[in-house]
């Protein structure tokens, strides 16, 4: 069997598993904090925040997960980086060269991306808070506490290439170490500056200071002395102009892809927010937040085996990508299946009984929209498998989908009477018509395999874990 340089142990899937907790929990341990102490005005502005720096963020344009993929070609023994598809090479030898190349773009690429995130947060971000602030009046020190944000939000986005390093590399463990010390962090911060009457700005302070955590830590584990003294390269301009169109290649059309997610996923409660109630709004809110806290731990190992199927691709272990990612598809519909069967007959039980003020829609809704983003999910997975061929064929659908869900979700909210059930529907059938199955249908084509065999990959590579044997 070919040596290859990325390994994901089972250790490495609890610490992912840990991190991705404490990323879905931090906003829940410091929510109650942050809704008894802060007035309904500072609460406001801070979820207005939220959501420019949400928007803003979509000029990462599809680098991260694209520097990932080429991390892991290059910790996978790949001598060159292409456009399309990826270079086998079965001797698993890191160029040392190539990999400071790639080093160097990711930080040239991220301080560019970064200041200008600031400048859009300074400018078009300043003149919307000002305005829903009435001119920086409603909340006492919004300008300062604006301000400090914005800068947040560069130091957060200029640091995020390290988790990409990390995860990309195949050091899950270390990365999601770095996930939690941050959000730990993160909550000390938030809550002791609460407690010490500091309103608002405890917040943004708190997104000021996690960064520098997290950079720390992940420069620490990763950039060893061993790897200064193999990366001590000169590099040139040239080098890095063409790792950045070659990584530019298709980070653009993921970039277009995510405009069309954002469409897709996003942009239905900010409509339903136009023309139904506020408490529908809440309501629909809520159930949109416990499908992504389902979907989101339901994605954990595919996501965590992803530089592993990179490194197949480059190694050709064909037969090790099949089952592996059989074995993740399964665990993903386990985990989806059980939660939505929970929020559907547990969901309002919970909500009543912690006496929330805020209920999820009828049983009825809440089932078919948790089977609407399941299938969102599943077809998502195959789509990501697709991209560790260095390939995405899927810009134009999810462009397309996007434009049809958010110009059918106007018109329905708009000339109907369906309400809630009309923005569900609307992104059901429209995905049901194309990408629920034709990328999954792609993938197994790919792959050379059917269905049932498919599957019962995924079993057998679970029979494999049972013996100790495996991932």
């Amino acid at each position: 069997m070919p040596r290859t340089n990325i390994d994901i142990s089972r250790k490495d899937i609890a610490w992912s598993y840990t991190a991705k907790f404490f990323s879905l929990a931090t906003s829940l341990i410091i929510m109650p904090f942050v809704l008894h102490m802060l007035s309904p005005e500072e609460v406001g502005m801070n979820y207005l925040m939220a959501t420019v720096s949400s928007i803003v963020m979509l000029i990462d344009f599809g680098f991260g997960p694209q520097f990932g993929r080429n991390f892991s070609y290059v910790s996978s023994g790949a001598q060159t980086l292409l456009k399309e598809g990826v270079e086998h090479n079965e001797s698993g030898e890191v160029n040392y060269r190539l990999l400071a190349v790639l080093l160097k773009t990711a930080r040239k690429v991220y301080s560019r991306l970064s200041l200008a995130a600031l400048a859009i947060m300074l400018t078009a971000g300043t003149a919307y808070i000002y305005f829903v602030t009435d001119g920086f009046v409603t909340v006492s020190g919004s300008l300062w506490i604006w301000l400090i944000y914005s800068v947040s939000v560069f130091f957060n986005f200029y640091y995020s290439y390290y988790t990409t390093l990390l995860t990309g590399s195949g050091m899950i463990a270390e990365s999601s170490k770095a996930t939690i010390l941050t959000r730990v962090v993160q909550i000390v911060l938030n809550v002791t500056m609460l407690y010490m009457g500091m309103g608002l700005f405890s917040v943004v302070i708190a997104n000021l200071l996690a960064p520098f955590v997290q950079r720390f830590y992940c420069y620490k584990v990763y950039f060893t002395p061993e790897l200064k003294a193999k990366t001590a390269f000169e590099i040139t301009k040239e080098e890095i102009s063409e790792t950045f169109r070659t990584i530019w290649y298709n980070a653009r059309r993921m970039g277009i892809n995510l405009v069309g997610s954002y469409a897709i996923n996003k942009l239905g409660l900010f409509l339903v927010g136009l023309f139904l109630p506020l408490a529908v709004s809440g309501s629909f809110g809520l159930l949109i937040q416990l499908s992504t806290i389902i979907s989101g731990v339901a994605v954990i190992l595919a996501n965590s085996y992803m530089p592993v199927f990179s490194n197949y691709r480059v190694t050709g272990q064909t037969e090790e990508l099949k089952g592996l990612f059989s074995f993740s598809m399964l665990v993903y519909w386990v985990i989806v299946i059980a939660g939505t069967l929970a929020v559907v007959f547990l969901g309002e039980p919970a909500l009543s009984l912690i006496h929330s003020k805020t209920h999820l829609p009828a049983a009825s809704l809440c089932a078919v929209y948790l089977i609407i983003v399941a299938l969102e999910g599943n077809h998502g997975l195959f789509a990501t498998l697709i991209t560790t061929k260095n390939q995405v064929p899927f810009v134009e659908a999810g462009l397309i989908s996007g434009g049809v869900i958010a110009l059918l979700t106007f018109l329905s909210l708009k000339f109907t009477s369906l309400g809630l059930w009309g923005v569900v529907l609307v992104q059901g059938i429209v995905q049901l018509c194309y990408n629920n199955w034709y990328w999954p249908r792609w993938v197994l084509k790919d792959l050379d395999v059917s269905l049932p065999r498919f599957v019962q990959y995924g079993f057998n590579h679970l029979k494999t874990l049972k013996n100790g044997k495996g991932h």
